[in-house]
């Protein structure tokens, strides 16, 4: 089973309560501010480029292009499988609702 189908396949209101009672990883404060965030992803990819690769330019345009090209396909997929997981979560709520209420 792909990615894809294994997180819609875990779409449900039972595993959102299960995540948000039993799940220890929430446990690091994550940064707020987005652009700091992003620059310190960029700092570490460039420390740990120049610590395993030492003989990598990681100051190279065509390296870190093909880096950001790489990384740009898992984010447009992960933003999309996101906001479709997002709706399909609110659609089973709105469904649970329904069925609480007796409708």
């Amino acid at each position: 089973m792909g990615i894809y189908q294994e997180v819609m396949r875990r779409v449900n209101t039972g595993s959102l309560a299960s995540y948000l009672l039993y799940e220890e990883d929430q446990s690091t404060e994550q940064d707020k501010n987005l652009e700091r965030r992003v620059a310190k992803a960029y700092e570490t990819l460039l420390s740990q480029l120049k610590e395993r690769f030492p003989e990598v330019d990681p100051d190279d345009d065509d390296l870190m292009d093909i880096i950001i090209n790489f990384s740009r396909v898992f984010e447009e997929a992960y933003f999309e499988m996101g906001l479709t997981a997002g709706f399909q979560m609110y659609r089973n709520m709105d469904k649970r609702i329904q069925e609480i209420k007796g409708e």
